[in-house]
Formats: C-alpha cells, sequence, structure tokens
C-alpha cells in the first residue's frame, strides 16, 4: 500500500489508450527513452508520457522555498485560497509547518478526503477552484540553494525537485519528483542574493522563464499600486496579502482596500503566471505538457553537446605536440649514428685486442676450453652494451611524452631470423617479443642451455638488442667451441696417423733413409696444420660478421620499431561506441 501511494497520477506508466493525435508524439517520446537513456532524465520522460495519455492531463506545479518550506507553504495557501469562503481547515493544516521535513502535495478534493500515511509526501485535498478547473496540483517542498545545481545545473534541480525518504541508519532514499512549472520563494534580498549564486552558472543551461518563476518576499511598494514584475522575478509581500486576504473575509465592504492590497502583494501576476499554459485548447496539447517536451528535448541535446565538447577538450589535451614528436626522432637519429659507431669500433677493439688473439689457431692445443669464454666476453662486454642503455633512455621520452598511450605494441611478431637454426623446442620454449611493452610484462622469452633455464627479465623498453645477444650466445657460441675442438682433434689425429705411417715405412723398405721415410709423417702434419689453419680462421671471420651483421639488424630494427611508436604512438583512443550513442539520440531528439 506504502508503495502505491508513492507516485502521484502523474508518475505512473502511460497508459495503452493514448488518444491518435498523440500517438505517435508518444511513440516517439518512448523510443527517445530507450535510445538516448543516458541523456534523459527518465522521471520526466515519465511524466510527459503521462500528459500525452490524456484529453486534459494533469499539471503539477511545484513550489519550492529557498532555505525551507515555511514561505512557500504561505504562498500556496494564498494562492489557492477562496476570499469568499471561510479559512478552511486546509489552510490551517497547510501553514501549520513541515513535520520531519516532507514534503506537501496538494489536489484537489473534500477536505475530509482520506490519504495514506506517505514517507515522502504529506497529501492534503483542497476544494480550490483552481485545482479543479485547471486539473492541478501543487507540490510544496524547500530547495537547498547553496550547494550548487549538482551535475545535471540548477534547472534541473529546480523542475525535478528531490523527495528524502528517512531511514533509521544512513542518508535514506532520495526521489525525483518532476513538475510542469515551478515557483521559487524566498524570503528577503538574501535568498535573493543566494539563488543568483545557485544560478550563476547556468549560462549554457538556461532556465525557461514560462517554466520558472522567482518570488522573493520584500516590503510592497507604498506610492503605487500593483507590482510590475522584472524578467523572471517578482516582488511579493505575503504578508500584505495575508492581511488583505483577512480583512476582505471579515466583510465584503473592505473590497477596496483588499484590492489595494492583493494586487499591491504582487500575488497577481504570479496566478497570473501559472494559469499561462495550463488550458486546454480542444485537442491540442496543453502549453505546460509542450514546454516539458521541449525542454526535456532541449536538456538531452545540451547534454550530448556538453559531452561532444568534452570529448573534443580531451582530444586536444592528450594530443602529442608536433615538435616533442620531432625532438624524440632527432634523438632517435643520434641514437642509432652512435650505436652504429659503437658497433663497429668496440669490435675492431675486441677482435684485435689480447684476448680474442689467444685463440689463434696455433694456440688452440692449449686454449681450446677458452674459445667459449672469450667469445661469450666479446658478445656480453663489447657488443651493443651502449646502445642498448641508450635504448633505456629513448623509451623513457617516449614515456614522457605519452606516446604509449594508444599504442597497439607493434613487435610482437616472433623473431624468424635465428643466426643458425631456427627457433624449436630445444631454443626458445615460447614465442620472443621484440619489443616489450609494460602491458605484456607476463611474457617472457626463455632460453635453455645444457639443462639450465635462464629467462632474460621482460622489460618495458625495445628487447631487440638483448634477445638478439641472447640468440648469438645460444646458437653460435657452442657450435664455434664444438669447431674448435673438432679441429683440435683432427689435427693431432692426423698427425699421429702421419707419424704412424712414416714410421711403418720406414721398417717395411730397408732401402728407404730415416729422412725419406719421415717426409711421410711432416707431409701428414704441415696438412692437418694448414686445414686447421684455415678451418679455424675461415671460422673466425664468419663468426665476427655473423655477430656484425646481427648487430645491425637489431639496430635497424630497434631504429624503425621506435621511429613507428613516435609516428603512430599517443594517438587518443576512438571512442567509437559513444559517438555512435551521441548519433543516434541526437537523430531521436530531431
Amino acid at each position: 500500500r506504502r508503495a502505491s501511494s508513492l507516485a502521484s497520477s502523474t508518475a505512473i506508466n502511460a497508459p495503452l489508450d493514448v488518444p491518435p493525435s498523440f500517438k505517435q508524439l508518444h511513440h516517439a517520446l518512448d523510443a527517445l527513452g530507450k535510445t538516448a537513456a543516458n541523456y534523459v532524465n527518465l522521471s520526466r520522460l515519465q511524466l510527459a508520457l503521462r500528459g500525452l495519455a490524456g484529453e486534459n492531463a494533469v499539471v503539477r506545479v511545484a513550489v519550492l522555498g529557498i532555505g525551507g518550506q515555511a514561505h512557500a507553504r504561505k504562498m500556496a495557501r494564498l494562492l489557492l485560497a477562496d476570499p469568499l469562503g471561510g479559512e478552511g481547515a486546509w489552510e490551517q493544516r497547510v501553514e501549520s509547518g513541515e513535520v520531519e521535513g516532507k514534503g506537501l502535495l496538494l489536489r484537489y478534493g473534500d477536505e475530509a478526503e482520506f490519504h495514506p500515511r506517505n514517507p515522502l509526501l504529506e497529501t492534503v485535498s483542497v476544494p480550490a477552484k483552481m485545482l479543479e478547473r485547471y486539473r492541478m496540483e501543487v507540490l510544496v517542498v524547500g530547495i537547498d540553494v547553496g550547494g550548487g545545481g549538482g551535475a545535471d545545473g540548477p534547472g534541473e534541480a529546480i523542475l525535478v525537485p528531490s523527495l528524502q525518504m528517512a531511514a533509521a541508519a544512513g542518508p535514506g532514499t532520495v526521489v525525483q519528483y518532476p513538475v510542469h512549472k515551478a515557483v521559487v520563494v524566498g524570503e528577503g534580498l538574501e535568498s535573493g542574493i543566494a539563488y543568483g549564486r545557485f544560478t550563476a552558472d547556468a549560462a549554457s543551461r538556461s532556465i525557461p522563464p514560462e517554466m520558472v518563476k522567482v518570488a522573493i518576499g520584500i516590503p510592497a511598494p507604498s506610492t503605487s499600486v500593483g507590482n510590475q514584475p522584472t524578467k523572471g522575478v517578482t516582488a511579493v509581500d505575503l504578508d500584505v496579502a495575508a492581511k488583505a486576504l483577512a480583512k476582505f473575509r471579515e466583510s465584503i465592504a473592505n473590497s477596496v482596500a483588499y484590492e489595494h492590497g492583493w494586487y499591491s502583494s504582487g500575488l497577481p501576476a504570479i496566478t497570473e503566471w501559472l494559469m499561462n499554459g495550463l488550458s486546454q485548447q480542444g485537442s491540442k496539447l496543453k502549453p505546460a505538457v509542450k514546454h516539458l517536451i521541449l525542454s526535456s528535448l532541449d536538456d538531452i541535446e545540451t547534454k550530448i553537446t556538453a559531452e561532444d565538447a568534452d570529448r573534443l577538450n580531451q582530444l586536444v589535451a592528450s594530443t602529442i605536440p608536433e615538435h616533442t614528436r620531432t625532438s624524440i626522432l632527432a634523438s632517435l637519429r643520434i641514437w642509432a649514428e652512435h650505436a652504429h659507431t659503437e658497433l663497429r669500433d668496440h669490435l675492431e677493439g675486441a677482435f684485435a685486442g689480447k684476448n680474442w688473439r689467444k685463440i689463434a689457431w696455433w694456440k688452440l692445443f692449449w686454449r681450446v676450453d677458452d674459445v667459449s669464454m672469450i667469445a661469450s666476453e666479446v658478445l656480453e662486454r663489447r657488443w651493443l652494451v651502449d646502445a642498448e642503455k641508450g635504448s633505456i633512455y629513448l623509451t623513457g621520452r617516449l614515456e614522457e611524452a605519452g606516446l604509449f598511450k594508444g599504442q597497439t605494441r607493434p613487435g610482437e611478431e616472433v623473431l624468424t631470423k635465428s643466426p643458425v637454426k631456427p627457433l624449436d623446442a630445444a631454443g626458445f620454449t615460447t614465442p620472443v617479443s621484440p619489443f616489450k611493452w609494460r602491458a605484456v610484462a607476463q611474457h617472457k622469452a626463455t632460453l635453455v642451455e645444457d639443462g639450465e633455464v635462464r629467462v632474460p627479465a621482460p622489460k618495458p623498453w625495445p628487447m631487440q638488442i638483448p634477445v638478439m645477444r641472447a640468440l648469438l650466445l645460444k646458437d653460435t657460441v657452442p657450435p664455434l667451441q664444438a669447431l674448435a675442438q673438432s679441429l683440435v682433434i683432427t689435427t693431432l689425429s692426423t698427425t699421429s696417423l702421419a707419424s704412424a705411417l712414416s714410421a711403418l715405412v720406414y721398417l717395411s723398405v730397408p732401402s728407404l733413409s730415416v729422412v725419406e721415410s719421415a717426409a711421410v709423417a711432416v707431409f701428414g702434419v704441415v696438412w692437418a696444420l694448414r686445414r686447421m689453419q684455415v678451418r679455424w680462421e675461415e671460422a673466425r671471420e664468419a663468426w665476427q660478421g655473423e655477430i656484425t651483421e646481427e648487430g645491425r639488424k637489431a639496430l635497424k630494427y630497434t631504429e624503425d620499431l621506435v621511429a613507428e611508436v613516435v609516428k603512430t604512438g599517443g594517438q587518443p583512443d576512438e571512442d567509437v561506441e559513444g559517438v555512435e550513442q551521441r548519433r543516434a539520440a541526437r537523430e531521436a531528439v530531431l
């Protein structure tokens, strides 16, 4: 029962028997609520739909009191009171004061009519001719003008008053109660100033004067009869109006004094404004319902335009300046030049150094086990060490400039050009990303060598150089070590075999001298050593050329990849869904 009494007859869902002249408009508004759900105030839309449900719709008017309901209740009583009749019980009930902060709803009906208790509203039946003639109900509630108009602006805060249901614990439940028209009542210049501040930022969302009227309580002028209202604001004196009403009720002979006091109080201007738009003209819409629909459509279009402007401002703010991109590209070119110079000079120094000469072909007999160590040292200490550090610095520049925003993470392809053999189960167990971003920190390249697992830690900078170094260490150093061992064994075996053959010839052919027999051994030793020299030097030169060429490839790949990020990165995310929603909502409004 309580739930059924929360909403008045204008807030329930629209019935199906919509007049034929309003069906098309009703269908369009109903579709608008679904298409532009993010931008429409559903409570106002439901009130508008209810206004289309009948030929003579109920119109709801709000009387909002600044800082409380006292002055609003007094104005509502004066507007609805019948001067020709005595003071009714409803008048005393209306002015008795607000009960626990609840709102007051005035409907046409007999004073004795019973209304169920409602935690939001105190409903009072008023036998006022105005309510009956114009099918009007009056909502009296207070309004807070000190906290701003909220996210939807002061206009919506006035036309959609909020009713709060008290709760045992917590802030309670807030229910929106939309109205067709509203009169904002204040007492004294301070309330007028407070209202002006409240609506000061409403330039973009103007408050329609045909739907909102401001009445500020100030003393009535004594020099002229009547009160000329300013634009949207009327000065009223409720005390003068109350005295005039009481005097006329005392005796009809006081009609002149009543007329003078009533018109000087400013209430006739409020009454005239209220009556404007409440009359039904044939089968046409009531102007109040029409204004509600137009206001709702204007609000939707304003919200869509504001969201478009906010999105445009975000796009402008997130755009990377062109001079920033140009500066980073210049730094990238300098880095590439220094990296290629480093690759050439450091490798030349390493191959001309003492350690590299330790594995000359004739020293392999006692240095064969040092080949792997020396080759690994060249790669780890002389192969693009400074270039890798420079790439980290470049990545910092990219991050600082915001170029990673909107980046589609290029370089996710697997490294397909392995120096010796393609990747398989014996090499990388998972695909390697040459350029790793923060979002793929879980993506790791795993190296398996001699049963020991080595994992290059994922970093938020280009990984082509360290990954290529790991590949070279895994795929080129072991074969070079194996070749050195094979050459040493082959050379020693060939020398031993030639010496044995020389001794056998000497023993089996007595006519040959020792010198002649030793020629066989000498030939075998010379041939084995020459073969060892040629093959080892060729292998060393091939390894030097290979790591040099792979270094150039790694640098070129890193340079191209960073350049691609500079050119394409930092682009704002495309709000395709939002654009489509706003387009559909705008079409529904039109």
